[in-house]
């Protein structure tokens, strides 16, 4: 599997970890798979964790995402996306995203590391014991 997700009720945040290259039609299925989490809800955070993969779409391919991320942005309510991006490209690819999405009730951000990342999601738990306590 090119990736796990796990949704952490606890804290209230889902994390996706992707665990090699993942492509656009990887990536819109998992959009889809969040949605059918049991336990789903409007407001819940989102971790995406690239740093283990690569992310091989093109500039278009982020353009159609960001518009497929739309249909389900409702679904999602005003709440928070954090991708954490270590790559030079998925870091790039996520800035466009973001930029894409801007307009959208889900706000996210792109970091290349756990320190930068602690607090902006709100939960009041650094990103490094989220990952800690939503496993694979």
């Amino acid at each position: 599997m090119s990736h796990t997700i796990r949704l952490n009720e606890d804290l209230g945040v889902i994390v996706l970890h992707a665990k090699r290259s993942m492509d656009l039609l990887e990536i819109k299925k998992a959009f889809d798979e969040m949605l059918e989490l049991p336990g789903f809800r409007e407001g819940l955070r989102l971790v995406v964790d690239f740093r283990g993969s690569e992310t091989p779409i093109s500039g278009t391919e982020v353009r159609q995402l960001a518009e497929y991320a739309r249909s389900a942005d409702a679904r999602w309510g005003t709440t928070k996306w954090s991708f954490l991006a270590s790559a030079d490209m998925t870091y790039g690819l996520s800035r466009i995203f973001m930029a894409l999405t801007s307009d959208h009730q889900v706000e996210t951000h792109v970091f290349r590391n756990l320190v930068d990342a602690n607090g902006w999601l709100g939960l009041g738990v650094d990103v490094d014991e989220i990952l800690a306590r939503t496993p694979d």
